[in-house]
């Protein structure tokens, strides 16, 4: 297992479907990822994650398992295909708690990057974020 992995688990006040719904509808991941999103969830599927001031990042989707398991591939660098030694795997997973969702993220693959250590920092604080909005876009529309 390497040491440059990002793991978080949150608790969401939302429905399993929701949640499902949050990260595979584009527009609804623009509504807490981003500012734009293209996204076709389904194996092989591709799209992008796009931000107005870092521009967009294309993914590959690698596995799904609706409603429960969503794993995709996603470049480093804006408007570049991800493949190995230029992007990371993230693995979402989703359960069902009493009120809500548990949904597990995983990240890895730093270590066939570059710069390995920045691009794990940057991601850290990157999820963190991204999740804390995630919670929020779905809490609040409850």
């Amino acid at each position: 297992m390497s040491t440059l992995e990002i793991t978080r688990s949150i608790d969401i006040a939302a429905a399993p479907a929701k949640v499902w719904a949050a990260l595979t509808e584009q527009d609804l991941i623009a509504q807490w990822m981003g500012d734009s999103a293209e996204f076709d969830p389904v194996p092989g599927g591709t799209g992008f994650f796009g931000w107005s001031g870092h521009g967009r990042f294309r993914v590959v989707v690698e596995q799904i398992e609706a409603p429960t398991l969503l794993v995709y591939r996603w470049a480093r660098q804006s408007d570049t295909d991800p493949v190995r030694g230029n992007s990371t795997v993230v693995r979402f997973e989703l359960s069902p708690i009493d009120g809500g969702t548990r949904l597990s993220v995983l990240e890895s693959g730093f270590d066939e990057l570059d710069d390995p250590a920045t691009a794990h920092a940057e991601n850290t604080g990157g999820w963190q974020a991204e999740l804390d909005d995630l919670i929020g876009f779905l809490e609040m529309s409850a």
